[in-house]
């Protein structure tokens, strides 16, 4: 059954208008106010300071939330189908899994679909991880550094993983990935059962890929699927968070199970009753809530 406070939400996505006939700046605008609406009353932390990571060619927006002084670090990609989302409509969420795991968070702004196709967001994701790696006494990192992220933001996680193991460089020491797209799909149970009234659409997925990707080859790169990798051994270990009642379900169960088999260490949570995106709307759900809290917890466990 899912969630009874997703209930009104589901309903109202149902009715809305249809997000795949609107430009996607239109969107961007319409989905990050919306976001921004829908935030509560700011969790408090002690420290929060507006970044920028300079890559040289580019700089990006980052914000760094330290409310224990820790030494350990999460960097954190958000969601929006590559195309909305921002250091701004992240910022409650990215409040609440720093206080949580007790450990500093820095959430980036990565440049987004479709005026920057990939790869521009996955080489933001890696390069970001990389530059805080390097000047990781300046953000006063002296221990280990977690990524994570949601939707887009797990692609991104799993795919800077991936990027960074080929390449023979330092990798993250855990990946977060609550509910990642992951690769195309429109044939596993998952998708079939829910990909028309569970908020998150069939349609509106092809939407997103298609901002997103350049060629149609891009579909078959493993930085853009990072499901079909035919090589997941050394990969940095995992917590894998999918949605019972959403159309990725299928393909992040696989991708843990992938790892699993490649004998990676991971965890694998299945968030019954939860649709996509239920990280995000924490602040409508206590089910929702209280998961982002636990799997918040499990982060420090696991470093």
């Amino acid at each position: 059954m899912v969630d009874p406070d997703f209930r009104n939400l589901i309903e109202l996505s149902k009715n809305s208008v249809d997000i795949t006939s609107m430009k996607p700046d239109i969107l961007r605008k319409l989905m990050d106010q919306n976001s921004l609406s829908m935030q509560g009353r700011k969790i408090d932390i002690k420290n929060v300071n507006n970044i920028k990571i300079d890559l040289g060619n580019h700089v990006l927006n980052a914000r760094l939330y330290d409310n224990d002084n820790s030494d350990s670090a999460i960097i954190y990609y958000h969601g929006g189908g590559f195309v909305f989302g921002n250091i701004d409509t992240y910022d409650n969420l990215c409040r609440f899994i720093s206080k949580e795991s007790k450990l500093k968070l820095i959430s980036i702004d990565y440049r987004l679909a479709p005026e920057n196709k990939f790869p521009a967001a996955i080489d933001d994701a890696f390069d970001s991880f990389h530059y805080i790696y390097k000047n990781r006494d300046k953000f006063k990192i002296k221990n280990k550094i977690c990524i994570a992220g949601d939707s887009a933001g797990a692609n991104l996680s799993a795919a800077l993983s991936l990027k960074s193991r080929d390449n023979n460089l330092i990798m993250p020491d855990l990946q977060v990935l609550f509910y990642p797209s992951l690769a195309p799909d429109k044939f596993s149970r998952s998708f079939m059962e829910y990909s028309n009234d569970y908020v998150l659409t069939g349609k509106s997925i092809e939407y997103f890929a298609n901002q997103y990707m350049k060629t149609l080859n891009d579909i078959i790169n493993p930085y853009f699927s990072p499901l079909v990798s035919d090589n997941f051994k050394n990969m940095p270990p995992a917590i894998v968070v999918s949605s019972e009642y959403d159309p990725l379900r299928d393909p992040v169960e696989s991708y843990y199970k992938k790892l699993r088999s490649d004998n990676v260490s991971a965890i694998g949570i299945r968030a019954l009753g939860m649709i996509h995106a239920f990280a995000t709307d924490f602040e409508i759900s206590e089910t929702a809530k209280n998961l982002v809290k636990m799997v918040s917890k499990m982060i420090p466990e696991m470093l």
